[in-house]
């Protein structure tokens, strides 16, 4: 009886969920959840198999819906695919839903496909030392997730920060808030916020772009310890699309 109860403790523990499909719809998601009791980390994985069903490129729009925050990926399959489609941290209680749409702009159904869609715990993955400090898992930057630079001066020459922004192609919004807590040997302690306009033009470009943002308000021409902390400042919990951030010295 004891191994019995280890066992069903640990089928419940490693529990994956997930559906089967045939097809692909616009109007008809494929969808499915994931209820974490604990903190984990869970890969969301997507096996498709469109070989004998379609001829042209798949276009998908995955969405993962963590509470208020919905952040949404694209997708282009051809043919066939089977790996992970994203790993998210969830803390306890949290519940992901992930839901996938075909976005093909002249295709309403796609029949006939082998399709699998899975959410499964991943006991075994263990994050980078820059994961979640400065490199963000599977590009989501959660709010609780403050990267903290140290900058050692010892010149009194004239510099000042620049703050570096890596976005990928699933940065969905026209604009980037943030905030950075800055402790000065020389000013002290300051509180700035930015804007970075991530796109100017009528249509968002998908692509992998880094921004730069120079700290004016900070002279690092003292002598001393300067510490920079950033802080997302969007609506949501979870901001998707942001890769990692990055910093470097220049001369003013």
């Amino acid at each position: 009886m004891r191994f019995l109860i280890t066992g069903l403790l640990l089928l419940q523990t490693i529990a994956s969920f997930g559906v089967d499909f045939t097809k692909l719809s616009r109007d008809e998601p494929i969808t499915t959840a994931y209820p974490a009791n604990f903190k984990c980390y869970v890969d969301v994985s997507l096996f498709l198999n469109a070989t004998d069903a379609y001829t042209g490129s798949i276009f998908l729009r995955v969405s993962y819906i963590i509470g208020n925050d919905t952040l949404n990926d694209n997708l282009k399959v051809n043919g066939s695919f089977n790996n992970v489609i994203k790993q998210v941290f969830l803390d306890e209680n949290e519940r992901l839903t992930v839901i996938i749409h075909l976005n093909n702009g002249e295709t309403e159904v796609i029949d006939g496909i082998e399709g699998s869609l899975r959410i499964v715990r991943n006991p075994e993955f263990q994050p980078t030392d820059d994961q979640g400090k400065s490199t963000f898992l599977s590009g989501v930057w959660k709010s609780d997730q403050t990267p903290l630079f140290r900058v050692a001066i010892k010149d009194s020459v004239s510099q000042l920060f620049r703050l570096k922004l890596t976005m990928n192609e699933n940065y969905e919004f026209d604009k980037f808030y943030f905030k950075m807590k800055v402790i000065s040997p020389s000013a002290g302690i300051l509180m700035l916020q930015r804007v970075v306009n991530v796109n100017d033009r009528p249509a968002l470009e998908m692509r992998k772009k880094t921004f730069s943002v120079d700290i004016e308000e900070v002279d690092l021409s003292a002598p001393g310890t300067y510490y920079f902390q950033v802080m997302q400042n969007m609506t949501g919990i979870r901001v998707n699309g942001i890769d990692r951030i990055d910093y470097e010295i220049v001369p003013q």
